[in-house]
């Protein structure tokens, strides 16, 4: 059995209760944003279906008896099925609000990334959208609402709030460690020291705050130098070098004795990932929370895998 429909839309059901409420066809046509032609048209069509005049056009517009008996019945129905689709409405799931953020490739794979499902569900209104940064990239993205940045957190023209990575320490190859003897600071001047090239100095620091008495060389002769953390940790992992770097990044592997921290200690470094956003912009809702949620999950890890190593020891700079 087909459904019964009537043969007229709701818009000339509209039109009609406007004219008949406003006493007038300009006035409805004003309020309904359409022309006096159109809703003469709409009232037409309604009474050659209906059969019956619904208004008297002599002196003014007036409703008929039967203008009078369609109204009571139309109108108290239209207004049903407003308060019905203004409550579902309601009751729907807001849209998504999207967050664009760009982050090193390291901290995007040993990080982020498996935190996402987490975010989702503690936050389904936010849409987390991120991309790696590449340190080769110099371009500046006006796409973005926000990104982590590896550095010292000074930069012209934007806001950084430190997230993590300036707890350092010393990794290697258990392998490595076990044939070449590594149990001490003096150790590390018969090994290859990898370094990344946007923290060149790590070395020094750790050098200087935490074995002064050591002559580690760091040249370029000695050990290779790599664009991202991630690149660094398989080639520590093929013993080709000991690095130094952030724990957070390594603490799985530090877990499963993948990696070994042979000192087990803690350096507080000079540079860090820091949550950046543009100073000219007022964040919104959505970025305030993503980075409060972000900062959050770095301190929870911290007290994590800090509790199991040596009191962090910060780096001074005595220049």
């Amino acid at each position: 059995m087909k459904p019964l429909r009537p043969p007229f839309s709701l818009l000339t059901l509209q039109v009609f209760i406007a004219v008949a409420r406003l006493g007038s066809f300009t006035r409805a046509a004003e309020a309904m944003h359409l022309t006096q032609s159109a809703v003469s048209k709409h009232v037409g069509l309604l009474e050659d279906r209906l059969g019956v005049s619904l208004f008297t056009r002599a002196g003014g517009v007036a409703l008929t008896e039967p203008g009078q008996a369609l109204l009571d019945e139309v109108e108290p129905a239209l207004d049903q099925i407003t308060r019905a689709v203004e409550r579902i409405g309601r009751r729907a799931p807001p849209s998504p609000e999207s967050v664009a953020f760009l982050a090193p490739p390291a901290v995007l794979q040993y990080w982020l990334v498996p935190l996402l499902p987490r975010f989702a569900a503690e936050h389904p209104h936010i849409d987390l959208r991120l991309s790696p940064r590449l340190v080769s990239s110099r371009a500046s993205r006006t796409d973005l609402d926000a990104e982590i940045r590896f550095g010292s957190g000074i930069w012209q023209g934007v806001r950084a709030q430190y997230l993590f990575g300036r707890e350092m320490c010393v990794v290697a190859s258990p392998e490595l460690c076990r044939k070449r003897g590594l149990r001490d600071y003096a150790d590390l001047q018969r090994l290859p020291l990898l370094r990344h090239v946007l923290y060149p100095t790590a070395w020094a620091e750790w050098n200087a705050t935490l074995a002064p008495g050591v002559a580690l060389q760091s040249d370029a002769g000695r050990g290779q130098e790599y664009d991202h953390y991630a690149v660094m940790l398989e080639a520590v992992q093929a013993q080709l070098g000991v690095a130094i770097m952030p724990r957070l990044l390594v603490r799985k592997y530090l877990a499963s004795g993948e990696l070994a921290a042979p000192f087990n200690e803690v350096m507080m470094g000079s540079s860090g990932y820091y949550l950046v956003l543009r100073d000219t912009a007022s964040p919104s809702a959505a970025v305030r929370t993503v980075g409060d949620w972000l900062k959050a999950r770095a301190d929870e890890l911290a007290q994590e895998w800090l509790a199991a190593a040596r009191p962090p020891v910060a780096y001074a700079d005595k220049g």
